[in-house]
């Protein structure tokens, strides 16, 4: 379903961005104070540039605030993995058996243990 709606997505996308460059491919010349004279390029690579710049600041940004989350994902895989283990470690181990002369209530058919001596 993520496919389905990701290519719903990116295929109008990708054709409107064609469209959006083919039509703003005449060359544009802006003058960039501190840095060089003049800078010549076409008109669309001067919006789709900073738009790209943009979008993969705003990505690192959501990358580095979900640093968190994963950390604590980590560790609690970590604990479940650990707890797991001493769980199957303590169904390994063997059963502890009751002392030979100890007496045992046989168990009562409707779920309660039988009273002993009494």
């Amino acid at each position: 379903m993520r496919l389905f709606l990701g290519l719903l997505f990116f295929i109008p996308l990708a054709f409107a961005i064609g469209f959006f460059v083919d039509h703003n491919s005449a060359p544009v010349s802006v003058r960039l104070l501190p840095l060089t004279p003049t800078v010549t390029m076409w008109a669309a690579l001067w919006v789709l540039i900073p738009l790209a710049v943009g979008v993969l600041f705003g990505m690192a940004v959501g990358w580095l605030s979900g640093t968190g989350w994963r950390r604590r994902a980590r560790r609690a895989e970590r604990r479940v993995a650990a707890l797991e283990r001493e769980i199957d470690a303590q169904e390994e181990a063997p059963r502890k058996v009751a002392p030979t002369g100890a007496a045992l209530a046989p168990p009562v058919s409707d779920g309660r243990r039988a009273q002993i001596g009494g």
